[in-house]
C-alpha cells in the first residue's frame, strides 16, 4: 500500500504503511527536535544552578543521588542505616547525607530503597567524587544501552539495513530514554537484561535466559510478566537459571550484609506506603499502581487497592489466556507479537514504575518494527497508536500534574487520570488482539 497523508475535518491522518518520506523526515525531526530542547533546558538549568543543585533545586544527576547513597553508606560500613525510617515516612540518615552532599539548603529527598545487595553495583561510582562519579555512571549506562542495541540488531534482520550508529542513536528520539540519562537512572541495565533475555530464548538458549532476568533481583517487579509466561509454559531450564541467578544475589546480600538485608525485610512492607505518600511524585507513576493511586487516593485509599488488583488480575489473565494454547517457538511471529505484549503489560504490573522506566518500551516497539507489516495487515491503525504512545510518553506526566493543579486551585481533591497508562495497555492491546491472526509472510523492506 502507498503511503498517504490526507486531511479529514482538519485532522491529518499519518497511519498509513509504508509512511510516506515527507512524514517520516518530519517525525524524526520533530523527535530530534524535542531531545535537543530537552538536553539545553538541562543544562542551562545547570549553569544557572548552585552547589550541586539545578535552577529548580534537583540535584544534578536526580536519582543517582539515591544510588550514590547507596555505595557511600556501604563504602563506609554503615549501609544498616540507610534503612532506618523516622515517623514522618521518609529516611533521616540519607536525608542528612544528602543535605551534606548537595547543599544546606536542600530539601529534596531521593532514598535509596534498592535491596542490600544492589549497593556493590553503585559502591565503585561512590568511591569517586560526586560530579565525576555521576559522569562515569552515564558512560557506563551509554555502553549499557549500546549493547543492548547490538544485541537486537543482531537478532532481528530489519535493523540490519540500518547502521549500528544510527539504530542507537534512534533511541534517543525517545523521550523516556533522554529522560533515562538526566535522571541518572538505571534503567538501560534492566534494558539490557530483557534483551539478552528475549534473545536467549529466542534461540532456545532457556538456561542463560532465566539467569539474565533473575539478575533483575535488584528490581524484581520488573521480572513478573516474564517470569509468569515462562512458568506458564513450564520452561524448566529458565526457571532454574533464573532460580540460581536471584538465589545468588540473595545469598551475596545474606552473607556480606546479613544485618542489612533484615532491615531491609523490616521495611519492604511500608515501601509501598512511601511510594503512595503526599510526598511523593506520583504523577510520574505509569504504573497500574500509580494510576489507582492518582485516581483514588484522595478519595479512598482503598479504592486505590481495589483498582491495582482488579487491572492487574485483568492484565494476568489476558497475558495467561495469550500463552495457554500458543506453542513455544514454533510459530515465530507469534511468539515474537506475544513476547512483546508480555513485556509491556509486564511494566503495568511493576508498582514502581517511572516514566524514565518506560524507555524499556524500546524492546516491545522494536519486535512491533521487525513485524510491522503483519501487524498492520490486521490492524491499520497500529501506528497511530505507536504515535499516540510516543507523544503521551513524553507529556503524559505533565497533563497529570496539570489535572491535580487546577483541581487544588478549585479546592478540590486533587486527583488525576494518568492518561500514559490506559494507552500504554491499548498500545499493547493493539498488538495482542492480531497475535492470533497474524500468519507468516514474507517481511516488506
Amino acid at each position: 500500500m502507498t503511503g498517504v497523508i490526507t486531511r479529514n475535518n482538519g485532522f491529518i491522518v499519518f497511519y498509513q504503511y509504508p509512511l510516506t518520506k515527507g512524514f517520516k523526515e518530519r517525525a524524526i525531526n520533530y523527535s530530534i527536535i524535542i531531545a535537543v530542547i530537552t538536553l539545553s533546558f538541562h543544562i542551562i538549568s545547570i549553569i544557572a544552578g548552585h552547589n550541586l543543585q539545578t535552577y529548580f533545586d534537583i540535584p544534578i544527576g536526580a536519582d543517582f543521588v539515591a544510588f550514590y547513597t547507596g555505595g557511600s553508606f556501604y563504602n563506609q560500613g554503615v549501609l544498616e542505616k540507610a534503612y532506618e525510617l523516622a515517623p514522618e515516612m521518609y529516611f533521616p540518615e540519607q536525608f542528612k547525607f544528602q543535605r551534606d552532599l548537595i547543599a544546606e539548603d536542600y530539601l529534596g529527598h531521593s532514598p535509596f530503597i534498592n535491596p542490600p545487595y544492589a549497593a556493590l553495583l553503585y559502591a565503585p561510582f561512590a568511591k569517586l567524587d560526586y560530579i565525576p562519579a555521576y559522569i562515569a555512571w552515564i558512560i557506563f549506562n551509554v555502553t549499557l544501552l549500546f549493547i543492548s542495541v547490538q544485541v537486537i540488531r543482531s537478532e532481528l534482520p530489519i535493523f540490519q539495513q540500518l547502521s549500528l550508529t544510527k539504530t542507537f542513536l534512534a533511541c534517543f528520539l525517545f523521550y523516556p530514554t533522554v529522560a533515562c540519562f538526566l535522571y541518572g537512572q538505571a534503567t538501560p541495565i534492566i534494558l539490557m537484561l530483557y534483551c539478552l533475555c528475549y534473545t536467549f530464548l529466542r534461540r532456545g538458549q532457556d538456561f542463560k535466559a532465566g539467569f539474565c532476568l533473575g539478575l533483575l533481583a535488584f528490581k524484581p517487579q520488573l521480572a513478573i510478566g516474564i517470569a509468569l509466561v515462562l512458568l506458564l509454559k513450564w520452561r524448566i531450564n529458565a526457571l532454574i537459571g533464573g532460580a540460581l541467578s536471584l538465589s545468588a544475589s540473595l545469598a551475596i546480600g545474606f552473607i556480606l550484609m546479613p544485618n542489612e538485608m533484615s532491615s531491609y525485610i523490616d521495611l519492604s512492607p511500608r515501601l509501598l506506603d512511601f511510594l503512595r505518600s503526599p510526598a511523593y511524585p506520583t504523577q510520574g507513576i505509569d504504573s497500574f499502581f500509580g494510576f489507582s493511586v492518582f485516581l483514588f487516593e484522595n478519595i479512598n485509599p482503598l479504592l486505590t487497592d481495589i483498582s491495582t488488583y482488579i487491572l492487574t488480575t485483568i492484565t494476568i489473565l489476558l497475558l495467561l489466556k495469550l500463552w495457554w494454547k500458543s506453542p513455544w517457538l514454533e510459530d515465530m511471529p507469534k511468539w515474537d507479537l506475544s513476547m512483546a505484549v508480555t513485556i509491556c503489560w509486564g511494566l503495568l504490573i511493576s508498582p514502581h514504575l517511572f516514566y524514565y522506566d518506560l524507555m524499556l518500551l524500546l524492546l516491545p516497539g522494536a519486535i512491533m518494527i521487525q513485524h510491522l507489516p503483519r501487524l498492520y495487515s490486521q490492524d491499520d491503525k497500529i501506528l497511530l497508536w505507536t504515535t499516540i504512545l510516543w507523544t503521551i510518553c513524553y507529556l503524559g506526566s505533565q497533563i497529570s500534574d496539570a489535572q491535580a493543579n487546577l483541581l487544588s486551585y478549585l479546592e478540590l481533591p486533587e486527583i488525576a487520570l494518568q492518561l500514559s497508562t490506559p494507552i500504554i495497555f491499548y498500545w499493547g492491546y493493539a498488538i495482542y488482539k492480531t497475535v492470533d491472526k497474524v500468519k507468516p509472510m514474507p517481511s516488506s523492506p
